[in-house]
């Protein structure tokens, strides 16, 4: 064995001067478990920290992706404005509503548009079926283009049809929210539902659909559009989801679909929209710009953690200078060159801090999996968080050890000798 690691140092000096450091770093945390423990906490605190929030970030990320996949393919959105779209008070107050004759002039002038579904918003107060009610339950008027934008699926019964909307029927399609409030033991198709008073007979139920920015999709009624207009127009409220023909095509149906609208409210060429529309992507990129900023706080709160281990790590390794003193002198008296000393301590310190990163992994790893399992925000440990928080570990510790790796080194070691 002893001949196997003698051929080693002969032949791979530097990567047996590194196995030679890494273990005296390991002995050094050996022997004074609660010296470097408290070292490295700070290390650990910052590494814990990165990995247990990008873990719970990416499961946020991946989360909204899918729900926003969930809202329909290749979706486009018309609102009075577009997420995250700053405006003064005065075009705040500019900005309206669709009219149908408006959402008609979008199907008929936009060929690349499959389908377009006007969204009547109402505010409904009381639902109820017998002595059962619902709260806080979002009722829509709509049409059956509704299921083409948004790739709806009926799980009993049917959708609303065009005989729906132009007769003006009371019938609504309920999604599985509902149906657990109201018939929990019984079949809803066929049942009137009472909204606000009027009678609705339930002819659909939706397939669960789950949440969009924690919000429930499933805890929804929607009627034929037009039914339950209010005499106050300002309660009409109208907006309109568009699908391409082909996800290729999206482009050109916004652009089709933004001069039809220009053209319905009579708009110069220079005067600017009085509407906003955008699509799932815009979505997408507002929630990364919000995580974008998660992501910088938590690199901040990592840093601070990051920097007190480092500090410690240095004073650590500046003592360890001290006490090994005559050890750096018969070192250098055999023929230890200063950048192999150097190098020794560097590598004692990136052990240091490198075993603090690895704790951090596990400790952060673990937080994210406790996080995963008993509270609604998703987590998923992304493998390169993992690889950047042990190399910053490791980067840490090889700053942090230059200034007392050059001290060992400059040692003359003649005085080193003498030392006591």
């Amino acid at each position: 064995m002893n001949s196997l690691s003698e051929r080693i140092a002969t032949r791979y000096p530097i990567l047996f001067g590194m196995r030679e450091a890494v273990s005296m770093g390991l002995q050094a945390i050996n022997a004074y478990k609660m010296r470097a423990g408290l070292t490295i906490l700070g290390v650990v605190m910052g590494i814990m920290t990165v990995i247990g929030m990008s873990s719970v970030v990416a499961g946020l990320n991946a989360s909204m992706a899918k729900q926003i996949e969930d809202l329909g393919s290749s979706a486009i959105f018309i609102r009075p404005a577009a997420p995250g779209e700053n405006l003064t008070i005065e075009e705040r107050r500019r900005r309206r509503a669709l009219t149908l004759a408006e959402i008609d002039s979008i199907a008929q002038r936009s060929p690349d548009v499959k389908a377009v579904s006007p969204i009547e918003l109402n505010a409904a107060s009381m639902i109820k079926y017998g002595n059962e009610r619902v709260q806080n339950a979002q009722v829509f008027g709509t049409t059956p283009a509704y299921e083409t934008v948004h790739d709806l699926y009926v799980e009993k019964g049917r959708f609303l049809i065009e005989a729906d909307v132009a007769r003006g029927s009371k019938v609504a399609v309920i999604g599985a929210e509902i149906v657990d409030a109201l018939f929990p033991y019984a079949d809803p198709i066929d049942k009137d539902l009472s909204i606000d008073g009027i009678r609705y007979r339930i002819v659909g139920v939706i397939e669960r659909k789950g949440k969009f920015l924690f919000i429930s999709r499933d805890n929804i009624i929607m009627v034929p559009i037009g039914v339950m207009q209010k005499k106050d127009p300002r309660f009409n409220f109208i907006v309109a989801d568009l699908k391409p023909v082909s996800a290729a095509r999206i482009d050109a149906a916004m652009d089709q679909a933004r001069d039809a609208l220009r053209r319905a409210r009579k708009l110069r060429f220079w005067q600017k929209d009085n509407f906003g529309m955008f699509t799932q992507d815009t979505l997408t990129d507002l929630y990364r710009q919000i995580t974008g900023g998660i992501y910088m706080v938590m690199i901040a709160i990592s840093s601070i953690g990051l920097v007190v281990g480092g500090v410690g790590v240095m004073n650590i390794m500046l003592v360890s200078v001290t006490e090994r003193t005559r050890e750096i002198g018969v070192r250098k008296a055999l023929g230890a060159t200063r950048r192999a000393v150097m190098a020794q301590f560097l590598t004692e310190a990136m052990t240091l801090t490198g075993v603090g990163g690895i704790i951090g992994i596990v400790v952060g790893g673990g937080i994210a999996s406790l996080v995963n399992a008993f509270s609604p925000f998703p987590a998923v440990l992304q493998p390169a968080w993992v690889v950047i928080a042990f190399v910053t570990a490791v980067g840490t510790g090889l700053t942090f050890g230059l200034w007392p790796a050059a001290k060992a080194s400059r040692l003359d070691p003649i005085e080193a000798l003498r030392y006591e």
